[in-house]
Formats: C-alpha cells, structure tokens, sequence
C-alpha cells in the first residue's frame, strides 16, 4: 500500500511540476550577482549590472550577448538606467562613482562622476533624457545634466542613506526611499513637497505609475505599498505575499501589475487595482535580486545571486487575471502604444481597432488608431479617425475630457494654412510646370490640385493638425519641399516642343524623335532625382499670350534662382568629341547668362545624358574646374558665377558679360538682362533692339545713378545718343585710368596751397557738391558734368576720320570718329557749339582728410609742458604769492574769456584747414586724365553725342587754373 502511495504521490509531484510555470530562457551574463536588469526601451535587449564590476547587453531573442561587457567600475555595480533614446546607459556602485555609457561604443561618455562619497545606489533618467537622478548612502540626491555631467542640484535625503530614486513621467518631481520613509521632491527648485513614514525598514525600490498619480514601494519588512503621489497617502492594503526580504520592484508601462523579488527565492506579480496577487509565485533555486518588465509587459526579466538572468513570458504566468485585464479596453490601448514605439503599426491599428470596439465613446481608440494610419501612410484614414477623435472630445460628458481638445488644431485650420502656404510659394514659381510623375504640363490650379490629391499633402494635413498651437514652418517646408521644380538651360534647335503640342498629353508617351527626346530625357532625370515639377522654356509658355509672355521674361531670373536644380544641356558636348563646355554653342547665347547666373545648384549633362566631366557631384558650382572653365571662356568672375545678386551694381561690368553673346531675336538680347539688373520692363517684341537696349539702360542709370553705362566705344543709339546702338559696344573693358597715389595726392594738394585760392576751390566743391544725379527718362538724358567748349576742330593730314581738337583748359587732343565734324578754328567760327564734357560723379568728392593724419602721436605735448594746462589757468610763476591771492579770480576770470575765444578761433582754423585740403583734393583729382565725352548742340539748345572709335581720354592744361573748372552745367542730351 505504501508503494502504492509513493508511485501515487510522485505521479502528483510530476503533474505539479509539468504545470509549473518555467522560464523560457536562462543565460549567465557574469560571473558574480547581477544587482540590476533594465530593459532598453526597444523591448528587444536587456542590460544588467553585476558584482563582478561590469555591465552587459544581452540580445533577448538570439540569448547572445552584444558586444563586450562596460569595463570601467572598480566595485560593484548596483544600479543602471536607460536613456529614452537607448544611446545612453548610466550606472552606479559601491565605487561611489557614476558612469554615463554610450550603447553602441560601450564607451565612457566623459569621466566618471564623483560628487557622492559613499555606495550609489541608484540611478535613472528623466522622460526626456536631459537630467539624470542618482541616490546615494551618502544620503544624498543629486540631480546631473546627462549631456555634460555637469550638477545641476543637490538634494539632501534621510541620514541613513537614499536606496532609491525615480522621476515622475513629466519630470517635474522626484522621489526617493531611504530607511522606512519616502521623499518627495521638486526638481526645478529642489523643494521637499512631503515625506511619507512608508515602512518599517529600507525602502529598496519606489517607482512611479505611468500616470503620475501614483507611488508604488517595496521594502525589506516584506511589504509592497501604493501611494497618492499628490498628498503621500496611502491607497489600499499593501501587497504581503513575500516571506522575506522584497530587493527589487518593477512596474507595468501600462501600470496594470507591478512584479516583485524576495529573498524567498520568488517572483510575485500583483494588481495595482485590486492589490492582489496574480498568479502562481516564479520560483528560483537561488536567490532572485533584480526585476524588470519589458515595454510591451509581456516579459519579466529577472536576475539571480549567480550571475544570471531568466526571461519569463507574462502569457503564461498570469493565467486568468491578465486574460480578465486583457478583455479591457486599457490593455489593447496600451498595448498598441507599445506597438507603435516599436514600429509594429501593423499590430497597432489591431489593437487600436479593439480599443474602439471594447468602448465606442472614447477618443483614444480613434488617436490610436490615426497614429498608426498614419505611419502606414494611410492619410486619407487617418484623417478621417481623428475628425472622429475630435468629435469623440467635443461631445465627451467628462469636462476634463473636453480639454483635451485644445491640445489639437482642427482639419479646417490646417488646410488654410496650407492654402496660404501655397500661394505664397507659387507667387515666385513658373505659370506652367510639367509633373514629372505623370507627364502631364500643368497650369497653376492644375499644379495645386495635383498637391491636394497627394499622400505629401495628406501627410502634412495628418501631421499638423496633432500639436495645440499650429505649426506653420513645418507646412512652409512641405509646400516648398513638394512644389521644389528643375529648370532646363539649353541651345534652342530647329524644331522644339511647343505648348499646343504636349498639352493634355503624356511627355513619355510622345514619339521619341528629334527635341522630344531633350524633353523626355530632362523630365526623367528631373524625376529620378526625387523632383515632381519641371519647366523648359520651349513648351511652359504660351507664345501666343501676350500678358504670359511679359510676366514670364521678367520673371524668368527669379524662377531659375528658386529652382531647387537647373539642368544644363550641352548638346554639341560629348565625351568624344573636342568640343568643350568653352566652346559650346549653349555659351554663345543671351539667354544662358541669367541661366546660370541665377540658380543656386546647376548640373551639367552633355550631349548623351551624361554628366559633363564624368563629376557626379550634387552642384557643379561647386566644381572647381567647372567653374574655372567657365570663368576663363565667359570672363564672369567665380564669386559672381557662384553667388550672384541682380541688381545695378557694376552695370558695365555685367553688360560687358553680355557683349559677346548672341540672340535669336536681336532685341532678346536686352531682355535677357532684365532678371540680372532686378528691372521690370515692358516686353515690346517686334521693337528695334536699339530701342530695347535703350530702356534698359535709361533705367539702369535712371534708377542708380551709375553713369558706367556711357562708358562705351562704337556707335551712338538712335534711342538716346549717349547709348550704344549695339551691346558689343561694351566688348572692350571698362576704361581705367591711372590713379595718385594717397602721397602723391597729398604732395599735390601741398603744392596747390599757395597757387590757388582758398574761395574758389571752396566755390567749386559746393557747386559739385549740389549737383543731383543724372536723370534718364523719354530717351532724354540730363546729365551733370563739367564742360569745356571747344575752340577749335581740324582733320588731320592724312587720316580723314581723325580731328585735332582744341577745348578751353584742356591739353590738346586728336579724336577719331566716324561722324563727319565740322571743322572751325578761331579764324573760321561756326555757329554750332561743340562741348567736351566730362559726366559728373560723386565718387570725385569721397577724398581721405589728410589733415588729421599729419598730426601724429609723436607731436604731442611733453608732460608737464604749457599744453598740460590748455586753458592756459595755472599761477605764473613770476608773480608774487600775496598778488596770486588777491587778484586770482578776476585774473582767472579775464583769462579764462581770453583763452576761450582763442581755443574757438584755433578749433575754426584747423576746421577751415581740413576743408581746404579735401578742396585742393578734389582739385588735384579734377586734373587727372579722364575719360571725356564730345558733344554738339542741336538747334533746340539740347545735345547729341558724337561716338569715338576709341576712348577720350582729355586732362585739364593747369590744375592751378580752377577756373577752367568751373563751367559746371547739367545738359540735356538726346
């Protein structure tokens, strides 16, 4: 009977221990006591802290571990945290030092921190990872800035030392246990809020509930407790299942169960709403002294006296109590939380979808549901699951359900700013652009609602409308990122595409013959390089529309500089043959200056589609012998090829960059510049190119005053006599005289000081100084300047274009024109006045005050000289001390209005002085050589201009005579 007994007795041990939870994987990390286990936030690695001085990470799905163990302790460690992002981990230990880690290098982060003197105990990290807590025996707290390690507070805890320490979720509070109490603290002024008598002996670990409305304590008098984190009183009856010692308590994401460890060599898992245990206890062999819960609160790690660590499925562990928790509402919510922290959208929207399901009335289902939506790029779902969220808010009976409302911008809201985005973008992009996803040329409406039948639009839409406030550069920069276009730059050829030949149709679908394979080929490589809309001038302008064709020329500078790439095409370019970027037809042209003047990033691509030089950079600007190459062959200056700014600047400079190129149409040639100089004008095609060349330049110098323009040689406009009929007329460049140097100006105005009267160098400088700027309008110039009428005009012997030519105050000179002059001398008068003039520029006036640099600091009063005293005030030193006493006030008195009154008249001398030589300056700058235009007088008392196949170049007979100089007049000229 006995035997039978025995056989009966061990069959019924052998069914307990089949149905006896067991862990579903064990490994040994260390080889003494793991004191810590953490979980990283990615559910899929644990990290421990051992007795053996070092950490591990620990692979929970392969069971290997990662990399080699953090070596950097001297004692045991007893504590480790982990940062949000996982990059981090912090630990401490009895070697009173705190290490931050970088995961991925197993690296110190900076030196250890060493402000506490005894045992760290523990350790974590605040929700945003920029603060780091540590306790100590020391019974100190200390609060570090994780990024520096710098101490940002100090807490003092109990006298007996601090075990524990945890952020609250938002990081506003602190608590910590010490022996048998918990503290409270705020973090931003380190004020102790309240301190609970919690248990009977140490207080080993307190953690917070996901919440913040709860504390949660385990203690070694083998308690667990539950805490209003507001007021420190405790909720409920305590958890009493332990036989002894509780080391380590961990809490739930979802806050539904914390799990606990004893010396009793168990693992218990309790409900934080009932406090009751759930479950069988996880029994050990050994001594169990660490506890974590994974993010997704389906496993339990737990870590053991002998170095290792056992992973236990929750699943199977808490049998009916979780299966009752997980029919709620709050289980599939939390767990789809989890899920999408963990990129599992998929198993998100799920639980999300259950969430609805269990309760209908609340909002969180469908925020959970929209949040995976809308990582799954299901927008137009998305959207419509939080139209449902807000209406699930506005119409909830909680009122502080109600609030929550205000945390989001409505679907309305958004899509106006996006509207205005949109528009204010498209105020400066091309009318017309080709999508380069479909083929299809679309005008501006097309182009928008191509944009709100997009998964971009619909993405920022879904995105935008989460926050309180409504984020409007984020919308900016998704409206710019989508409506980013590629311009095309190229040599127009015979037969190009144009607007009623793609329109309605599909590019790629086009017969690829002649220049639509340009276009089809461009279109392509503007869409593989991740661009939606693309514009060539051949095809996205309607030539038959007056108003378009206007808008577009002189927008065309700004939608190149807005392109977010232009693409240049050298047709004649390949990489067999000799032909170069240099010697391309593409820069010959009018058009290709502004074409690669204005954009930011340009590519190169040769005749085969493929990128010219074989550079596979991003921005050929970039290119250092690109741009060198360009440079040489177009001399346009590399600052200016890379970084250029229209404007007036310059002006002969740049039209001198326009003088050799080329048009079509020969009054394109002025339209191509209008973009360079920021002008707007009027297109006239069909006009004279003299007559578009000349609004162009009348209002150049009309709007700045830059006379550079009438620097030219050739011949004269029929629009404006000061002109130039033609651009090449800038060929040569600009005519630069030699300049004084600062001493020999300064020796000349020395040498004027006795030979020219102060009032008419005065005279003269007030004069010039009056005179307004030259005013360019209706073809009629008024021009400032100084004239010097001719005396005397004659052919020279043998050259029938070349004149001897006699002005008053000038050197004798020879100009050669073709225009026939009439020649006169003073025995043969004329009737007709001729003028040599030289136009006025304020730039004449900006001379350096030498004045100022003749005195140096050298010539400075020795100390203890009369100048000490520059009021001249002191005692004499002959006159008797009785006398000084009696008469000192009067005497100081008189000298006192005396020494004023001569101090007043030296100040005005040296001022007068100052003047006088910025006077002779301008003087001595008048008679250098410059550069001299020849007019004649009209009948109407205006005058022409008289164009010269060279530069005149006149210089006044004696700069001492400034009253050759003064003939100061502003002449209208047509």
């Amino acid at each position: 009977m006995s035997e039978l007994l025995d056989v009966a007795n061990k069959k019924k041990h052998a069914a307990r221990r089949r149905v006896m939870p067991a862990p579903i994987q064990t490994m040994r990390l260390h080889t003494d006591k793991v004191s810590v286990v953490a979980f990283l936030n990615d559910g899929q690695r644990v990290v421990t802290g051992s007795w053996d001085y070092t950490l591990r990470i620990c692979d929970i799905q392969k069971g290997t571990v990662v990399g080699g163990s953090f070596v950097g302790h001297s004692n045991k460690v007893f504590s480790v945290a982990v940062s949000p992002d996982d990059r981090q981990i912090a630990s401490g230990g009895k070697d009173n030092n705190i290490i931050i880690w970088d995961v991925e290098s197993r690296r110190l982060l900076f030196d250890p921190l060493t402000k506490h003197t005894n045992w760290v105990s523990s350790v974590c990290f605040s929700l945003d990872g920029k603060r780091l807590a540590s306790g100590s025996y020391d019974s100190t707290v200390i609060i570090w800035d994780a990024e520096t390690g710098a101490v940002l507070s100090t807490l003092q805890g109990d006298r007996g030392g601090v075990s524990s320490v945890a952020f609250n979720p938002d990081g506003s509070k602190l608590a910590s246990g010490s022996l048998r109490s918990i503290q409270v603290w705020r973090t931003d002024n380190a004020e102790l809020i309240f301190e609970i008598n919690a248990h009977e002996k140490w207080v080993l670990s307190v953690v917070w509930s996901p919440d913040g409305q709860q504390l949660v304590s385990a203690s070694y008098d083998k308690t667990v407790k539950f805490w209003d984190s507001s007021k420190g009183h405790q909720i409920g009856q305590p958890c009493t299942s332990h036989t002894s010692n509780i080391n380590s308590l961990a809490i739930s994401s979802d806050g539904s169960f914390i799990a606990t460890v004893s010396d009793d060599r168990t693992v218990q898992n309790w409900s934080t709403k009932s406090h009751q245990k759930i479950g069988e206890p996880l029994k050990h062999i050994v001594d169990v002294t660490c506890v974590s819960i994974s993010p997704d609160a389906e496993l339990v790690a737990v870590g053991d006296l002998y170095g290792e660590i056992q992973l236990w499925s929750i699943k199977n562990t808490l049998s009916a109590a979780v299966q009752l928790y997980s029919l709620s509402d709050s289980y599939f919510a939390h767990r789809s939380k989890v899920k999408l922290k963990r990129n599992l959208y998929h198993e998100a929207l799920s639980d999300a979808q259950k969430v609805i399901e269990l309760n209908p009335s609340s909002y969180l289902g469908y925020k959970l549901k929209h949040a995976a939506l809308y990582e799954v790029r299901r927008y137009d779902d998305a959207i419509e699951s939080f139209k449902i969220m807000l209406s699930k808010l506005d119409n909830a009976l909680d009122s502080q359900i109600r609030q929550l409302r205000q945390q989001y911008v409505s679907p309305s809201e958004v899509e106006d700013a996006i509207r205005q985005a949109v528009h204010a973008h498209l105020e400066n992009a091309p009318l017309r652009l080709i999508h380069t996803i479909t083929g299809k040329l679309c005008d501006r409406q097309a182009q928008i609602n191509t944009f709100k039948t997009s998964m971009e639009y619909k993405e920022i839409l879904s995105s935008s409308m989460l926050h309180r406030h409504l984020q409007t550069e984020p919308i900016r920069e998704a409206v710019v990122k989508y409506f980013s276009w590629v311009m095309l730059s190229h040599r127009w050829e015979t037969k190009e595409p144009r607007l009623h030949e793609i329109q309605d149709k599909d590019v790629y679908t086009l017969r690829p013959v002649g220049t639509i394979v340009k276009l089809q080929k461009f279109c392509k490589i503007a869409r593989d390089a991740g661009y939606s809309w693309a514009w060539s001038d051949t095809c996205c302008i309607d030539q038959n529309n007056n108003v378009e064709v206007q808008a577009s020329v002189n927008s065309m500078f700004v939608w190149y500089h807005n392109s977010a790439l232009t693409i240049i095409y050298l047709s004649d370019v390949s990489p067999s043959s000799k032909c170069t970027l240099a010697k391309s037809v593409w820069n010959t042209r009018g058009w290709t200056v502004q074409e690669f003047l204005a954009p930011t990033i340009v590519l190169f691509y040769q005749a085969d589609w493929t990128l010219y030089l074989h550079d596979h950079s991003l921005n050929h600007k970039e290119s250092v012998s690109i741009m060198e190459e360009l440079e040489r062959s177009t001399g346009i200056n590399a600052q200016a090829l890379v970084a250029f700014s229209p404007g007036m600047r310059n002006a002969r400079e740049k039209l001198q960059w326009a003088s050799c190129r080329v048009t079509t149409l020969q009054e394109d040639i002025a339209y191509s510049l209008f973009g360079i100089f920021g002008i707007h004008l009027p297109v006239i095609y069909g006009e004279k190119k003299q007559n578009a060349l000349g609004r162009l330049l009348q209002e150049i110098i009309a709007h700045s005053g830059d006379i550079t323009a009438l620097d030219w040689v050739g011949q004269s406009s029929s629009f404006n006599s000061c002109l130039p009929a033609n651009i090449a007329s800038y060929r040569a460049p600009s005519c630069t005289l030699p300049s004084l140097s600062e001493d020999e100006i300064q020796a000349s105005v020395s040498s004027l000081r006795n030979n020219v009267a102060q009032e008419s160098a005065l005279k003269l400088y007030t004069t010039l100084d009056n005179l307004s700027a030259p005013r360019f309008a209706n073809c009629r110039l008024r021009l400032p300047c100084i004239t010097f009428p001719l005396t005397k005009v004659k052919r020279s012997a043998g050259t029938p274009c070349t004149y001897h030519i006699k002005a008053d105050g000038l050197q004798d000179l020879e100009i050669t024109t073709a225009d026939t002059l009439v020649q006169f001398w003073p025995g043969k008068p004329t009737s007709q006045k001729f003028l040599l003039i030289r136009p006025w520029n304020r730039h004449d006036l900006g001379l350096p005050d030498f004045a100022d640099e003749m005195h140096s600091a050298d010539d400075g009063p020795e100390p203890g000289s009369p100048s000490d005293d520059p009021l001249g005030l002191s005692p004499l030193d002959n006159e008797p001390a009785g006398l000084r006493s009696l008469t000192r006030e009067p005497s100081l008195l008189i000298r006192l209005t005396q020494q004023l009154g001569a101090l007043w008249l030296g100040q005005q001398e040296q001022a007068d002085s100052r003047s006088h030589t910025r006077e002779l300056g301008l003087v001595v700058r008048l008679g250098q050589p410059f550069t001299a235009l020849l007019l004649a007088q009209q009948r109407g008392g205006e005058y022409k201009r008289i164009a010269s196949e060279c530069n005149i170049i006149a210089q006044v007979r004696d700069m001492a005579c400034v009253d050759d100089m003064m003939n100061v007049r502003t002449l209208e000229i047509l």
